[in-house]
């Protein structure tokens, strides 16, 4: 028998923190669970984890939300419409919350395209995952676009009115018609939502911008909630967050992204090692937390969780 030293095993687990996870997961509903807890889990700035909550919402939440997601997000024979919207019901019975509309609506089209086109071999590559993405969204049918409708509109989403209404009424989801048009209301809201710009593009700047955004976070930490945690304000500096934009205006989202940036300079400059200490994200994470959480990078932390997982499916 071979036995390693800890620092070899270490050493193991800095190549490839995903690893030892990914090695436990059976299939996209433990990937599904697992990508929405490290998300919750990881101490990102100004959002919910095990020992940060705000008055009307916990970790707790996110882990029953999490458990609702791995088995509605999965139903087999289940349209991406219906699956949304039983998340999305299920989650408001038992957290009284929205707290995943953003996680339906973005792992919901990724979930079926691997389902629906992903082949037994080893030839899956985040390129066919994305085509495969955009061809689900392509081909949503009538009943689904509609009951993806509902289940927006059950959510109750902050901060959609205003400006953040469509003009054309038949794209609106609180006056809900059959003849409703998902993909029509994503693209005219593509320039005011974060989530709509990846149903319009097919999901293209998710896969060549985000998932490779916590690949390399992760990396570079060479641990999962700090990279986590550090490309939640990768992604913040790079695009803002459109959840802030819907509930304090451009200018407030903007100068979110300007203290994110100096946040990662901060850790640039700090040669990589001790991100929790820096005093910058600490006094960031300090001034999201203000304001009743209405600076709530939301949008933002739905992405991460996407995309943890996509790396963890990729590993399994």
């Amino acid at each position: 028998m071979i036995h390693c030293s800890p620092a070899s095993r270490n050493a193991s687990v800095r190549r490839d923190p995903w690893q030892w996870i990914a090695n436990t997961i059976g299939g996209p509903a433990d990937a599904i669970q697992y990508a929405c807890v490290l998300e919750a889990t990881a101490p990102k700035a100004g959002n919910v984890h095990p020992v940060a909550k705000f008055d009307d919402l916990c970790f707790a939440d996110f882990v029953s939300a999490a458990e609702i997601a791995a088995i509605e997000l999965t139903v087999a024979s289940s349209g991406l419409g219906d699956r949304v919207h039983s998340l999305i019901d299920q989650t408001r019975r038992r957290t009284n919350t929205n707290v995943n509309l953003g996680i339906a609506l973005l792992f919901g089209p990724i979930v079926l395209a691997e389902e629906q086109q992903r082949p037994t071999s080893d030839s899956w590559t985040l390129n066919h995952w994305h085509d495969a993405t955009s061809n689900v969204l392509l081909n949503i049918t009538k009943e689904q676009s509609h009951r993806l409708g509902q289940a927006i509109a059950k959510a109750s989403a902050g901060g959609m009115d205003g400006d953040y209404q469509p003009e054309d009424p038949s794209l609106d989801v609180q006056s809900l018609t059959d003849s409703f048009d998902v993909m029509a209301a994503m693209r005219e809201a593509k320039n005011r939502d974060l989530i709509a710009v990846e149903y319009a593009n097919g999901f293209e700047s998710f896969f060549a911008d985000v998932v490779p955004t916590v690949e390399t976070s992760v990396r570079e930490t060479g641990d999962l909630l700090s990279g986590i945690s550090l490309a939640h304000l990768r992604l913040l500096a790079d695009r803002g967050d459109s959840l802030i934009a819907r509930k304090n205006g451009r200018q407030t989202e903007r100068e979110i992204r300007k203290r994110a940036e100096r946040c990662v300079d901060d850790f640039q400059r700090s040669g990589n090692s001790g991100i929790g200490e820096l005093e910058s994200i600490k006094e960031f994470d300090a001034y999201l937390r203000s304001e009743a959480h209405r600076l709530n990078p939301g949008t933002t932390a739905d992405f991460i969780a996407a995309a943890v997982y996509v790396c963890l499916r990729m590993r399994s």
